[in-house]
């Protein structure tokens, strides 16, 4: 069986995003030596901060949803769920050359483009899709044929298609239906009672705070985070892994893999060649994230969709209607969703460039947006930051335990049916690290 081993076996953990620290600090409390690897020169991934007006806030905007109850579980833990704030949102829609309110009975009603005959298809297809409790009966169908096989086609042309195109690109006919029952799913689980909008949770002092508790926690518990440590992994004769850095080469019993599939063939080329094959069959989306600093507010909306494909961005988060503005120094945050597939020449453009696509799209989302309104600007990139989701991806869904003993992976590609989140980083730490403990014999973890 991959991982079995005897005695108290040295692991380590390649990546230190929350997943990883999560893990980590699973396997160290069950007694487990852990060395943590992290390429960057600082622990978090994708839940990093930067500074804006004097306070953290994430590079990539996050939130939580009622139904995440694995990261407020994590957040007791650390003492830190008194610091979550459930907070009402809106949700708006851009099509059509202007700004709708969405996401509500009342809004829908409202929302003049999917039309009498759309919107029924709309209510239709979402209380079908919300009603099926088993995932696996949706797992061979893509959305786009689902909808118009049935008879839903006016709902999916005006809402799904376009934001599925906005994320997906060209692969946006392949996404798999599961995908979008997850959507809807989570979305309604997060509805407020009256149907009148959802709760979203952020953290005081920004997701930051979850991510330098852990990495405390961790190093108390004796793990060693080691940070700017690109790695290259190798099989050893005889069992085991060697990790070698730019510092030297150790020889870990048990190595868990939290970084991106794509990542792990390139940092481990002596896999075998019909795993890396079956593995190079997962595809990724890249994530663009601009990040602006205004001086007023730009739409009355948190999350704007933007339905519009020759727009260069799929998203507007503005993070100051969730939270007030002076929480970040009296400025307005706003954050543009961008996913891109590994061919898009945006993802190769510099950020000069991509500002001159970004912009003037801008204008036509809240007219009258001048440049001058804009008092800081930058832009984070994350490399296979969206999994490519399509029909039967269970097929392709790795395990968390591989065939090469001793080696474990647990990263976004491996949390469906969910999509990716914090709190299914968190689940899969967890379910990662018990799957190794149970392999050293130490049962499942605590509790």
């Amino acid at each position: 069986m991959a991982g079995e081993g005897v005695g108290t076996p040295r692991v380590a953990v390649i990546g230190g995003g929350l997943t990883g620290l999560v893990a980590a600090d699973r396997l160290l409390a069950a007694g487990l030596p852990v060395t943590v690897f992290e390429k960057y020169p600082e622990a978090g991934g994708l839940v990093g901060v930067c500074e804006v007006g004097g306070a953290p806030l994430e590079r990539f905007y996050h939130h939580l949803f009622t139904s995440d109850v694995d990261y407020v579980d994590l957040a007791r833990d650390l003492g830190l769920d008194g610091e979550i704030l459930w907070l009402s949102s809106r949700m708006g829609f851009f099509t059509a050359g202007r700004l709708w309110d969405f996401g509500t009975p009342a809004s829908l009603l409202r929302f003049a483009p999917l039309g009498v005959a759309g919107r029924l298809q709309f209510v239709l297809s979402t209380l079908r899709l919300r009603g099926e409790r088993d995932w696996r009966r949706l797992e061979g169908e893509t959305a786009a044929g689902w909808m118009r096989r049935n008879g839903f086609g006016k709902a999916y042309e005006t809402v799904w298609g376009p934001l599925l195109a906005q994320k997906y690109g060209a692969r946006a006919e392949e996404i798999g239906l599961v995908w979008l029952w997850g959507k809807i799913a989570l979305r309604s689980r997060s509805r407020s009672a009256s149907g009148l909008g959802e709760r979203l949770g952020y953290m005081r002092g920004s997701f930051g705070r979850g991510i330098a508790a852990l990495l405390a926690r961790v190093r108390s518990r004796g793990g060693d985070v080691r940070t700017a440590r690109p790695v290259r992994l190798v099989a050893r004769e005889g069992g085991g892994l060697r990790v070698e850095t730019a510092g030297g080469a150790e020889a870990f019993e048990k190595v868990l893999s939290t970084v991106a599939l794509p990542e792990l063939l390139r940092i481990a080329p002596g896999l075998p060649e019909e795993l890396r094959g079956r593995w190079a069959r997962v595809a990724y989306a890249h994530a663009l994230c601009p990040l602006l600093e205004l001086d007023r507010r730009l739409t009355p909306y948190y999350w704007l969709n933007v339905g519009d494909a020759s727009l260069p961005f799929g998203g507007v988060i503005e993070q100051t209607n969730l939270l007030p503005p002076d929480w970040y120094g009296g400025r307005h945050v706003v954050y543009l969703s961008n996913y891109v597939l590994p061919d898009d020449p945006r993802w190769r453009m510099r950020d000069e460039e991509l500002w001159r696509l970004y912009l003037p799209a801008l204008a036509r989302v809240r007219p009258g947006f001048d440049e001058s309104w804009v008092l800081a600007r930058r832009i984070f990139r994350g490399e296979y930051a969206q999994p490519v989701v399509g029909a039967r991806y269970s097929e392709l869904l790795p395990g968390l335990r591989t065939e090469v003993p001793g080696l474990y992976t647990a990263c976004m590609a491996q949390i469906y049916p969910e999509d990716r989140g914090q709190n299914y980083a968190v689940r899969l730490g967890r379910q990662a690290a018990d799957a190794l403990l149970a392999d050293a014999g130490r049962g499942g973890g605590p509790a």
